[in-house]
Order: structure tokens, then sequence, then C-alpha cells
């Protein structure tokens, strides 16, 4: 921050990256696996090292970190015994957003600690709010680790396109995924990291690879068991609570007992309501085009079936449609229905959510110099609003659950 006060570059600001205590840092990392290489980009876990590092030298010391609890949940650089705690509201300290900051005091004793329970106390209206109580739990194994699909089939095919992250196709963008083809993919998944900064950069459903990589393809033949690392990576977008955001985080841990219960269809209908969601997701940016390729990119994960069945639609007649989900498909009926009555609408595409709500509910600003939207098409904008609120609630109810109970949020 005396940086940017100061005007000084990007450099000068990440000077800290070439100091001493960095160097002997990353050695200590490079020696131990067990602790993320990614620790080391952050100033903060620089004080936490080096302080049980040169500063603790009995058992009988202890150290108190005010920190958001990444450094001991996600990356392993505490492995104390914990002691006491509680549980904050960085916002009233000087974050922008609502989340949680851990005040933790660590023993030098060395141990194991898988996870624990502390008060949390909000601020409201000035004063120190009733206390609620949080448990923090160890994240041991990423998505990547455990669900990623990394085959490369035999026909497979070479070149292609790629694609940015709103699933247009990539022109500018430094190109570090090689582009795959085949007749079996259905699109490109990024899920990546532990936390939930920036949840939209890690969180993607694109209809081709994207650009700069960091997820994998996704196949038509077990697509239905790696949606729920997409429907975990929207979870803090749509329960940002002080509570959840810096607490909750992304985890593996529970793949072997998924995999299993996924194999045996006790999780059929779990998976299916989880594709619903996924079609009815905005954040879900796969689209219909034509590719600079030459090839046709059709969205399958979309309920649009008016050029013919996609995937999506053909597994979902699975599905045990209820109440709630019999209210989602006729909301989105209503959404392509007014889609097709306007005038950039192309009937030889097929259109998912989001490409409507970003093609064709066009929009104008309004006159007089007055900031805001004035829409082309009032009722499709109201009905995709509709939709959104409407999706967003089922997600809640009818997935957060089991992602919790298979430790996909954890």
């Amino acid at each position: 921050m005396e940086h940017q006060k100061r005007g000084e570059g990007k450099r000068s600001s990440s000077g800290w990256k070439a100091s001493w205590v960095l160097e002997q840092m990353r050695k200590a990392v490079k020696e131990n696996p067990s602790i993320s290489g990614t620790s080391t980009n952050d100033m903060g876990n620089a004080f936490i090292w080096s302080a049980f590092e040169y500063y603790l030298r009995q058992p009988t010391d202890s150290y108190v970190v005010f920190s958001p609890v990444k450094y001991w949940k996600a990356q392993g650089l505490v492995k104390k015994r914990f002691i006491d705690g509680f549980a904050g509201d960085r916002f009233h300290f000087h974050a922008r957003k609502h989340s949680c900051v851990l005040v933790a005091l660590w023993s030098n004793e060395d141990a194991e600690s898988n996870s624990f329970t502390v008060d949390g106390f909000d601020i409201v209206k000035g004063k120190l709010g009733a206390p609620v109580s949080l448990d923090f739990r160890k994240v041991d194994s990423l998505y990547s680790s455990r669900y990623y699909d990394k085959r490369k089939m035999n026909d497979d095919i070479d070149g292609g396109i790629l694609l940015q992250k709103t699933g247009n196709e990539a022109t500018t963008q430094k190109k570090r995924l090689k582009p795959r083809w085949n007749k079996n993919i259905l699109g490109y998944m990024v899920a990546d990291g532990v936390g939930f900064d920036n949840p939209e950069l890690h969180s993607i459903l694109v209809s081709a690879g994207i650009f700069n990589g960091n997820g994998f393809y996704l196949r038509r033949d077990n697509f239905l068991q790696k949606l729920p690392m997409f429907a975990a990576s929207r979870y803090i977008s749509y329960n940002g609570s002080w509570t959840e955001r810096g607490r909750v985080m992304k985890s593996a841990d529970g793949a072997d007992k998924f995999l299993k219960d996924a194999a045996s269809g006790k999780l059929d209908q779990w998976l299916l309501r989880t594709l619903l969601f996924t079609c009815l997701e905005y954040q879900n940016h796969m689209r219909s085009f034509t590719g600079g390729d030459g090839r046709t990119y059709r969205n399958e994960l979309c309920l649009d079936t008016t050029n013919g069945s996609t995937v999506a639609s053909e597994t979902l007649e699975k599905l045990d449609r209820r109440v709630r989900e019999s209210e989602l498909l006729a909301a989105w009926s209503r959404v392509l229905e007014e889609a097709k009555e306007t005038t950039l609408y192309d009937s030889s595409l097929t259109y998912g959510f989001y490409q409507i709500g970003e093609e064709l509910n066009t929009w104008h600003e309004s006159p007089n110099g007055k900031k805001g939207r004035i829409y082309d098409y009032p009722s499709l904008n109201g009905s995709i609003r509709t939709l959104k609120e409407l999706n967003k609630e089922y997600y809640l109810k009818e997935i957060v659950p089991k992602l919790f109970e298979y430790e996909f949020l954890k």
C-alpha cells in the first residue's frame, strides 16, 4: 500500500518477493511437498512462516495469527496445535467484501489439526453481535487431482479453436492450451483453485477449449459426474455472507465416497438436478456458433430443442419432475418463446440461457445522459431475471446440501 501511495510501479511493490525471508521460505516449501507452492505468493504467509521458523523456540511459546484461514486450511503452512480462537468479518477492518477472518492462537507444538470450531462475531450497528458457531475443516486434495478428466482419446484430433471465458473465439489472447476436437467432447470446464476469490474466473464452462487452460475437456461418457465441480464453484456467488467467504473452500476430499455412490446409482436424481441447474445457470457460457476452423459448435448443455434434442434434454428425460423442476422448466420456456420474437434470433442456432441473455436481450443507454439501461424487450428481460432467481433458489435448496455432504464444498 505504501508503494501505491508513492505511485511506484508493480516491480517495486513486489520487491518483498526478492527478500531473504522469501528465499528461505521457497527452499522450505520445495523440500516439503505438503506445503502448497502458492503459499509463497502471499506476503502475509511470509510473516506466518518466519515466526514459526525463527521466533518460536520452545513448546511453551505460542503465536496469535490474524489472517484468512487459507494458510492452514489449504496451504499446509501451519502444522501446530490449535489452542483457541474466534472469527470476524474482514469487511469491518480492511476488506472490500464481507469475508471471514480467523484470529487463531497456535501453540508451538507439532500436531495435525484437521478441524476445529470457534465462535464468530459480527459487528451490528457498532456493537458486537451474538456469537455464531463456525467450523473449520482442512482441505487435502484439489479437484484437479481427483476429478479432472485428463484422458486423451486415440481419435482426438489436434487443432481447432480456443475460446475466451465469454464463450467467444479467442483471437489476440496468448494461448497456453493446445486445441483439441472430438465428436465426444461437449465443451471445456474450469473449476480450479480452492478459494472463491474472483469466482467468475474459476467457474467456466464453454463450448471448446479456453485459451489459458487450467481445466479439462468435458466428454459425453462421464460429463454428469463432472458437473458438481462447476456447481460448487458457484457457491459464493449465491451465498456470499461473511461466514462463508474465506471459510468454505473447494475440495476433492470426498472423492472416494462420491465416485462409489455415483457408480451405484444412489446419486442419479441429484446428478440430473445438477444438470438442470447447469443448463439454466447464467455462468454456463456455452454458445452455438461456427468456429474459425469451419466446424459447427453446438451447445449440448442447454434445453433448446428447436433443432432437435440436445445431450442435456435427452439425459433429463430420466429426471423426476417435481414442483420445483416444473416451475424452472416453465420459466425457461417463457424465456425461449420470448427470445424467438427478437429481431436477432437465428432459427438455425441452438440457444442456451447465457447466449439468449448476451445476444438477444438487447438494450440501449438511457437518454438525457442518465445512467442505466433501457431494454428493447422488457418482457424478455423480466423473464430472464425471474429464471435467474428461481435457479438460484433451486441451487441453494437442491444442490448445495450434497455438495457439502460429498465435500465438494468444505
